[in-house]
């Protein structure tokens, strides 16, 4: 069974958004949560169940958490910091009213992280030498159940940064990757969504990035914020959870010029498993188009990273950033996935698609052990 690398989760937004205690069973997630999905009366739900809305209306079934993982095998992870200054509106409900609440809310995601590994759930993986050593243990051919999912912080957001001065501290506490935007136009400039560019206040914040020695992670960006921070930018950059816009329409997605300057900077991009991100017959910039459940299979993201091998001339850039339960469930997820345990069958799709089994280990792992060994210290 393969290491796998998943690029992109949202654990601590899950589990504190979402009220999940990800140290269970999926099933019982699902058994907690589905009455109020089916508007069963709360005297009926489960004993643990928490009053809450109905579950269609944010976020879907359960199916990330941290047994399956282990059951997967997916025993390195890139989870968020995930908090954004945002008004509320119709498809969103998640943001903050300004930077301070989220810059709270993040440090409320950082130190979920920090109890977890109190328990010996995770492990922050700090340098690369963590990072060799996580990645040893979770591919000997034997895995102690006790081993820690080893966890590389990251930031879907920077609003949680309060301005430069503060990068030092969430260095110290482990960010390694920073997305500058989101969803929206936030503190630093235009994310998914909008038309723009960074402001003036992001580039003494991308100086002391670099100075630290985080990655820029440009998933979220708006066009133009991209091409701003590639100029201004000379650090490493990734994209931790985007497809191929020739695929998919959308300014959610990358376009065939956006991946080969993230290639020839020696970026890897990963792979998401929602149905708006694989479906052709959705335009992301209009999602009332899309179907409240997902019709396409995992073996509609192999068709992206073909798209990306062949633009690129190799499986060197390309990863899994799954994103799963980040938003969406079961329902958005594959039709033939029910936890992220089932990643290791996308694993084997790819090998039914004709990718070796050293390109299949460099997707499900290499690539991003190869550019975090690069990024950390």
């Amino acid at each position: 069974m393969n290491l796998i690398i998943d690029g992109h989760l949202d654990l601590a937004f899950n589990a504190l958004f979402y009220r999940r205690d990800l140290t269970r069973p999926v099933q019982l997630l699902r058994e907690r949560e589905d009455p109020w999905r089916d508007g069963v009366a709360p005297a009926a739900a489960h004993r643990d169940a928490l009053n809450k809305r109905p579950r269609m209306e944010f976020g879907g079934v359960a199916t990330v958490s941290l047994p399956e993982m282990r059951k997967g095998r997916v025993g390195i992870v890139l989870s968020t910091i995930m908090s954004r200054v945002q008004l509320p509106n119709e498809s969103l409900s998640d943001g903050m009213r300004n930077q301070l609440a989220a810059h709270a809310m993040g440090q409320a995601h950082l130190h979920y992280y920090k109890a977890l590994e109190r328990e010996g759930d995770l492990a922050f993986l700090r340098t690369a030498e963590d990072l060799r050593r996580c990645a040893d243990l979770w591919q000997a051919e034997s895995v102690d159940p006790e081993t820690p999912i080893g966890l590389i912080l990251s930031m879907e957001s920077a609003d949680p940064i309060l301005g430069p001065e503060d990068v030092a501290n969430w260095w110290e506490a482990g960010l390694r990757s920073v997305g500058l935007t989101h969803f929206g136009a936030n503190t630093w400039g235009h994310g998914t969504g909008t038309r723009g560019g960074l402001y003036a206040c992001a580039y003494p914040l991308m100086e002391a990035l670099a100075d630290a020695g985080v990655a820029l992670d440009l998933t979220h960006a708006s066009d133009m914020t991209f091409w701003q921070i590639l100029d201004a930018w000379e650090g490493p950059v990734h994209a931790s959870h985007c497809m191929c816009r020739a695929l998919v329409r959308g300014q959610r997605h990358l376009s065939d010029d956006m991946i080969r300057a993230l290639a020839e900077r020696g970026g890897v991009i990963g792979m998401v498993f929602a149905e708006p991100m694989l479906n052709p017959d959705i335009d992301f910039d209009d999602l009332r188009s899309a179907p409240r459940t997902a019709r396409r299979t995992m073996a509609a993201a192999v068709d992206h990273i073909d798209h990306v091998c062949q633009l690129t001339g190799s499986c060197d850039h390309v990863a899994i950033g799954s994103d799963l339960d980040g938003g969406f469930g079961r329902e958005w997820a594959p039709v033939d996935y029910d936890t992220i345990a089932d990643l290791q069958k996308f694993l084997a799709i790819l090998e039914g698609r004709g990718y070796s089994a050293g390109d299949v280990a460099r997707i499900a792992h290499g690539n991003l052990l190869r550019f975090f060994a690069e990024v950390m210290p």
